[in-house]
Formats: C-alpha cells, sequence, structure tokens
C-alpha cells in the first residue's frame, strides 16, 4: 500500500498537467475555429446576403430605369413563380436532380458493397475509375457524353453497323443522354459516400439474422436497408444537391428544355437582369439547403432512435 501512494500521487500530477496543457484549447474553441468562420463568411454567408438583396432590386439596382429609386419588393420572385417557362425549369431541375440521385444510389451500392467486403485483384484501378468523374468538370463530362451518343458518337455509329438503324443518335441531347451525363458524374460521390458508410456497418448482424432462420430478402429488408437508411439520405441528399447546382453538363448538353442553372446564366449575360437572375439563384440554395438540412437530421434522427 506504502508503494502504491507515490504511484497514484505521479498519475495524479501527470493528469493535472495534462488537463492545464489542454485547457487553453477547451477554453478557447472559438480561436481554432476563427479561420474557417472567416472563410465562411467570406465566401458563403456575405456574397448570400448580397445575392439576396440583389434579389429584392429592379434590374439596374437601386436606381430604376428612368432614374428615380425604387424600393425592395418581391416582383422578381412573383415572375419566377408566374411565368410558366421560370416555373417549368425549376420543375425540371428538381425532377432531374431527384431522378439523378435516385439512379446514382441504385447503381453504387453494388460497386460500394464490393469495394467495401471483398479484396480483389484490381481493386485500386477500380475504386480510380469509378471517382475519375469527380476530376473533371461539367463541361468534360458534357462533351463526354456527345462523343459517346451524338448524332455521330461512338455507339449510334456501332449500332448502325451492326443493325442498319440510326439507333441512339443524337440521345445526348435529350432526356436520356442528360441523365446519363449527371449519373456519370455523381458517380464518385455516391461510391465514396456508401462504401464508407459500409465499412463501418456491423455485418455480425447479417449472420445473427441468419443463424435464426432470416432468409436473403428478409435480411435485405430489415436488417441491412435499416442500417444503411441514415447513409442513403445522406447520399441522396448529396447528390441531389450538385445535382441542382450542375451548370457545364447542361450548357453543353441541354436542347429541347432548359434547366434553372442554365437559364440563370441567361439571365445575367443575355439579359442583364441581375434582379432575376439574383432571384433565381436564392431560389436555387433555398431548395438545396433544404433539402440537404432536411435529409441530414432525419439521418442523425434515424441514427439517434435506433442507438
Amino acid at each position: 500500500m506504502r508503494g502504491s501512494a507515490p504511484a497514484e500521487q505521479r498519475a495524479e500530477r501527470i493528469e493535472r498537467i495534462g488537463d492545464h496543457a489542454a485547457r487553453p484549447l477547451l477554453m478557447r474553441p472559438a480561436l481554432a475555429l476563427l479561420p474557417l468562420l472567416a472563410l465562411l463568411f467570406a465566401l458563403l454567408v456575405w456574397p448570400f446576403a448580397h445575392l439576396a438583396v440583389q434579389s429584392l432590386l429592379p434590374t439596374g439596382g437601386i436606381l430604376g430605369a428612368a432614374g428615380g429609386r425604387r424600393g425592395f419588393s418581391l416582383a422578381n420572385y412573383a415572375q419566377i413563380v408566374g411565368d410558366p417557362l421560370y416555373r417549368g425549369e425549376t420543375v425540371h431541375s428538381l425532377v432531374l436532380s431527384f431522378a439523378v440521385a435516385a439512379a446514382s444510389i441504385v447503381l453504387c451500392l453494388a460497386p460500394a458493397w464490393v469495394m467495401a467486403r471483398r479484396e480483389f485483384l484490381g481493386k485500386r484501378l477500380l475504386r480510380a475509375l469509378l471517382t475519375l468523374p469527380m476530376s473533371f468538370s461539367g463541361i468534360i463530362v458534357g462533351f463526354l457524353a456527345v462523343i459517346m451518343l451524338g448524332r455521330i458518337g461512338f455507339l449510334p455509329r456501332m449500332l448502325e453497323r451492326l443493325t442498319g438503324r440510326d439507333l441512339l443518335a443524337g440521345a445526348a441531347y435529350q432526356l436520356t443522354g442528360l441523365v446519363i451525363a449527371y449519373v456519370y458524374f455523381e458517380i464518385p460521390r455516391a461510391t465514396l459516400s456508401l462504401e464508407s458508410s459500409l465499412r463501418n456497418f456491423d455485418f455480425q448482424l447479417l449472420a445473427a439474422s441468419a443463424t435464426l432462420g432470416a432468409g436473403r430478402w428478409q435480411r435485405l429488408r430489415y436488417v441491412l436497408l435499416p442500417g444503411l437508411w441514415p447513409a442513403l439520405l445522406s447520399t441522396f441528399a448529396i447528390t441531389f444537391c450538385v445535382s441542382m447546382g450542375s451548370f457545364g453538363v447542361a450548357l453543353i448538353l441541354s436542347r429541347r428544355f432548359s434547366l434553372l442553372p442554365l437559364e440563370i446564366y441567361q439571365q445575367l449575360t443575355g439579359f442583364l437582369d441581375t434582379g432575376l437572375a439574383a432571384a433565381m439563384g436564392v431560389v436555387l440554395v433555398a431548395v438545396s439547403f433544404t433539402v440537404n438540412y432536411g435529409l441530414r437530421a432525419l439521418a442523425e434522427r434515424r441514427t439517434g432512435s435506433d442507438a
């Protein structure tokens, strides 16, 4: 007992020293967050506040066309809601982003499963190929779609040689080609997000359910999917928001119908309508933020309820 007292005293002294060294970081967390907060304010809060103010002003700023001062109004937002063209572009963007997010999850879930659970030859190469689109800009992805599915693209020419018919000619400029290009652009994000979640999943639950007599579809429905539900929601939120704001792919491929990012570009550069373009930008940001925040809150709530 006497020999253990000095050891306990040394342990308490070391613990006090550690607490004293860590106290500045614990007592001043704002200092550690200050650079990030400053960056967010400079690149996010202030630009978005400026965008919101511009959306409430007429074209040309605070002075009207006749030079008189005008106040704030919701006329730009009313025009977005009331004009069938702008309203249709908003709906197109929502439907396209929803379809792309759902398709990305369906297509990437199986590859993410294999990469998280299996070791095989060429795994690093496969991961590099799956994540390659992340290094491309949207314009490059659009050009790749034209090369493959354009009017004289690779696939139409091959199908014409095989069948004698110009199948899929010009599909890159249709809704099918646009969805394919968007999905290709979202593959890296969906794959990496799902693979990370699958690595953290407790697969002993599947083994236990199989021991209890659960079939393959029962294990999928009652064990795997509920466990992966937060990851699926988070992946959907990421791919949806990126698709909503994607511009380069639509700029190259969209011909028959327009999307909201393209209309913002057109209003800003073609018609110089800064007020309407700013209002469209606010709508785009608001929709993306609402979907992202809502789905992530739902995922965290589901995780907390499961715990």
